[in-house]
């Protein structure tokens, strides 16, 4: 994963956490919660591929 990349997905982490603050339904929550969650996987894969 090249730098651009993991500053991309940085980037998409904290905007969806951003977005999870905001009061929304309950499905949208549960998507955010795996999109954050799928990010964050993301990003220690390639800490640990590293």
């Amino acid at each position: 994963m090249t730098r651009r990349e993991r500053q991309e997905l940085e980037r998409k982490l904290a905007e969806t956490h951003r977005l999870a603050l905001e009061p929304t339904d309950a499905l949208t929550r549960e998507r955010l919660a795996q999109l954050i969650e799928d990010l964050e996987f993301q990003l220690l894969a390639e800490r640990l591929a590293a």
